[in-house]
């Protein structure tokens, strides 16, 4: 694509021309492009367009080119093979599996690009056998209004039917959320937001208290209001699989109970993701992440260590901490695809497969002043992940710590 764009590097972008897009507007294609009509050409901004689009989740392939229109001018075609209707707006059923905490299944009715805007609507509803289930309805909105501001709100039911003995839990919670971005940047290709998160929810919980020497538990019925300002930064050139870019985030999260038993406690969040291309090879990723609970939390808000999103390889154990750090360095190496099938009755199906290396480290504590002294366990780890109109992502993953412990993760969505 690059060489056949080349001599038109430089020159001016007089209209860009759309086809393809039988449900996509061309609005929502265009603004989502660094590359502007009345801008420079630039090989920089088409291979990021290139990889951003297909990125979005709704189209198979997309080819950029040009022709002159004038000394020094040209018009710059963008064809799109959009994926099949089947796996854009249909639901189909989800399972996942842990070592430790075996299969869960359920449902996912995901209508992506909805009324050709980016939008998305989300069913998705999710059971552990005889243990839990629960579900939500979502609605994503990339831009608001037809302007650069993003809305995505929820509402969210919960409930456990596994009651443990002795620990604290979560028997019910229901609610509804809403998270307000704001840009502090014009550039799409090095984005800064500015969120706002408001969350409402009526829970029901076990909790455990020392009154008079003794342990007492009981179940409290609540009220809370969830409130976070968070800060985003985002370079990345595709959201589905970034072969290059950085992506970073700070949020911070307060919960204050506005009915029942009083508590107020924060959620702190840092990640930093690096996407460094390593030549024709693959992409090296570096990601450090670090997580801390503070005030009146209650014991069920602990955090573990080890699992699909976490330490991969580890045995997950009884270990808990009010504070986390993580990092990451994995290497992933694209081995076939993107290639793009017409199959019969279903339309035009895109498929790629990375392969990834991986070393997991991470530390959990009691508070984070104990960083310095904090044990830290390491795992190691290869995978496979698939590309696909059907999940967009599913992984597949082994990985060990070094002792024997190995463990097998299924799971769909992206890590980094």
């Amino acid at each position: 694509m690059a060489e056949r764009l080349k001599p038109y590097f430089g020159h001016i972008v007089d209209t860009i021309v759309v086809s393809g897009n039988d449900r996509t507007r061309r609005q929502t294609i265009v603004r989502e492009m660094a590359t502007k009509q009345r801008g420079v050409l630039e090989a920089e901004l088409v291979r990021r367009d290139a990889s951003f689009l297909r990125g979005m989740a709704f189209f198979s392939d997309v080819d950029i080119s040009a022709v002159q229109t004038a000394p020094g001018r040209c018009r710059v075609d963008v064809f799109i093979v959009e994926r099949p209707g089947l796996f854009m707006k249909y639901p189909y059923p989800v399972v996942n599996y842990d070592f430790e905490d075996g299969v869960s299944y359920g449902l996912r009715w995901r209508i992506k690009n909805f009324r050709g805007r980016g939008e998305e609507l989300r069913i998705h509803a999710l059971k552990r056998r005889d243990k839990e289930h629960g579900g939500s309805v979502s609605w994503k909105v990339p831009w608001l209004t037809e302007r650069r501001l993003q809305l995505n709100s929820s509402l969210f039911t919960y409930r456990r039917l596994e009651e443990p003995e002795s620990d604290d839990f979560i028997k019910e919670r229901n609610g509804m959320s809403a998270n307000f971005s704001f840009p502090l940047s014009s550039s799409l290709v090095r984005q800064l937001w500015l969120g706002t998160i408001l969350s409402f929810e009526a829970r029901s919980s076990r909790l455990t208290f020392a009154r008079d020497g003794f342990l007492t538990y009981d179940l409290y019925r609540q009220n809370l209001l969830a409130t976070g300002l968070e800060l985003i930064y985002d370079s990345r050139d595709n959201r589905i699989s970034a072969w290059n870019g950085i992506y970073g985030r700070l949020r911070a999260i307060r919960f204050t109970s506005v009915r029942g038993l009083e508590q107020s406690y924060i959620f702190y969040f840092a990640a930093s993701y690096f996407y460094i291309p390593v030549g024709s090879l693959g992409t090296l990723i570096l990601a450090l992440e670090g997580d801390v609970r503070e005030g009146d939390l209650p014991s069920f808000f602990e955090m573990g260590i080890g699992g699909t999103n976490d330490l991969r390889g580890y045995p997950e154990n009884d270990r808990k901490g009010r504070a986390k750090v993580m990092g990451t360095l994995q290497f992933r190496r694209p081995v076939y695809g993107p290639r793009v099938f017409d199959i019969p009755y279903i339309g035009n199906f895109d498929l790629a497969l990375n392969a990834i290396v991986f070393i997991d480290n991470a530390a959990l504590m009691s508070c984070f002043s104990d960083f310095p002294d904090s044990r830290y366990d390491t795992t190691g780890g290869i995978g496979i992940e698939v590309i696909s109109p059907i999940q967009d992502m599913v992984r597949f993953e082994l990985a060990g710590d070094g002792r024997g412990n190995m463990a097998f993760y299924f799971s769909s969505g992206t890590r980094f």
